[in-house]
């Protein structure tokens, strides 16, 4: 039972005109005792009526969620609030959310109708994935003349799943439903005559590339003829994921491991569409997880639930060992997608080494996600001594990264540079790139 401002500033007034009393007419203080005495009247029946309008049974509260909540994006949780008495409400509610989340707004307030409802949104930002749990919603609920509130706290813990955003890969579904994808930033290639699997043949129109005119079969009918190719299905995908130290690194929000999950996620639903058979390795100083490519919905499953309690580790990444791990488990050519990052000479080395490896029996594609704090140090202006060491030292770490990813295009190997918050587009197009204009 709390005393709102308008019962202070009616006790304050009462309070000056006691003092006043005292010092005009001491024959008018039984006057402003009576005015005191009405306030704290007032403020009790206030606080009586709220206490017996919440009470237990006549206000119930629930939780309407997504059954998994998704990293890195606003989720929208909704309190549903239900009045049993025959009185309105004027309540505030503060949902108990989980340690280290964000939810905006932190207060919700509503007034609820004698037995009636009211549903109460608000925006939930989770930091990272795993188990979680709600608390309990605390309610301070307001008396009708506005002099009190009473506090309850109603039980409505429950556990909550945190996913990989699987937002985005509802809004890419929208996107392409209403044909803004290339609005989106995807870039979808067109499945028809933009691959090397042939097809069929057809009649030469004006807009066909010129060489993809079959000449034997021009020959032969008399006229142009062109053939149409159709991207590759069924090939084998292979997500290698690094969660040794350098994808620990915190970008906003989200550290660079989950940004890499959430790219891997949106690829498996993308690769749907040429129907491959998908494959993870997980990977720091040991393999830690290999799925063997397989399609289908069962595979998608595994998948999800692989990828939501991964978590990164503080210690070295044995790419030898992993890509060793793959050749054995996996001897048959695939397109490998490795999500990583490296910055020292060290790394740098033992990557190049196990990548000549893969090489050799796969199509590694390595995707290196960048390191936006220490790109932004190394673009500033030194100011004094101790900063110009720092940006001088991340010029030289940048230098090398980069000379690093030279040399593996130098030999042979694909590579894919992006920021963490581009990952997902950027690895959707170079897919897509891949699967229409190149045989694996």
């Amino acid at each position: 039972m709390l005393p709102t401002r308008t019962t202070v500033y009616l006790l304050a007034a009462g309070l000056l005109l006691l003092l006043a009393g005292f010092a005009i007419d001491f024959s008018i203080l039984w006057v402003i005792l009576g005015y005191d005495g009405c306030v704290v009247l007032l403020f009790l029946a206030d606080a009586a009526y709220a206490w017996r309008a919440t009470r237990f049974g006549r206000l119930s509260v629930r939780r309407e969620r997504p059954a998994r909540l998704s990293l890195g994006v606003d989720n929208e949780i909704i309190v549903v609030l239900e009045n049993h008495s025959s009185v309105r409400l004027t309540l505030t509610v503060r949902d108990e959310i989980p340690l280290g989340f964000r939810a905006d707004p932190l207060q919700l307030t509503g007034v609820i109708p004698a037995h009636g409802q009211r549903r109460l949104p608000y925006r939930l930002l989770p930091t990272q994935r795993g188990d979680f749990a709600f608390g309990d919603v605390s309610i301070r609920c307001r008396g009708p003349l506005g002099l009190a509130s009473v506090d309850r706290r109603v039980p409505a813990g429950e556990a909550v799943q945190v996913y990989p955003n699987l937002l985005e890969v509802r809004r890419y579904e929208a996107m392409l439903r209403t044909s803004l994808v290339r609005a989106g930033g995807y870039r979808p290639k067109r499945m028809p005559g933009a691959g090397r699997e042939f097809s069929h043949y057809r009649d030469y129109t004006p807009d066909d590339d010129f060489r993809h005119v079959s000449w034997k079969a021009t020959a032969r009918r008399n006229k142009p003829i062109t053939a149409v190719f159709e991207s590759e299905h069924s090939q084998d995908l292979i997500f290698c994921l690094d969660v040794g130290r350098m994808m620990a690194a915190r970008v906003g929000a989200l550290t660079k491991l989950d940004h890499a999950i959430n790219a891997v996620l949106m690829l498996a639903h993308v690769s749907q569409t040429f129907q491959d058979n998908l494959g993870l390795l997980v990977f720091s100083h040991k393999v830690h997880l290999y799925l063997p490519p397989a399609k289908g919905r069962a595979q998608h499953a595994k998948f999800l639930q692989a990828l939501y309690s991964i978590q990164p580790e503080y210690c070295y990444v044995n790419y030898r060992e992993a890509f060793n791990t793959l050749i054995a488990r996996h001897p048959k050519r695939a397109l490998t997608m490795v999500f990583t990052d490296l910055l020292d000479a060290t790394a740098s080395k033992e990557y190049l080494e196990a990548a000549a490896l893969l090489r050799r029996f796969h199509l590694p594609l390595t995707v290196a996600v960048a390191d936006v704090p220490l790109q932004k140090l190394a673009a500033e202006q030194p100011r004094d001594g101790e900063h110009l060491y720092n940006v001088l030292t991340a010029r030289d770490l940048l230098a090398g990264r980069s000379e690093m990813l030279r040399g593996l295009e130098r030999q042979g190997a694909l590579v894919l540079d992006t920021a963490p918050e581009k990952l997902t587009i950027d690895a959707v197009n170079r897919y897509l790139a891949l699967k229409t204009g190149m045989r694996m």
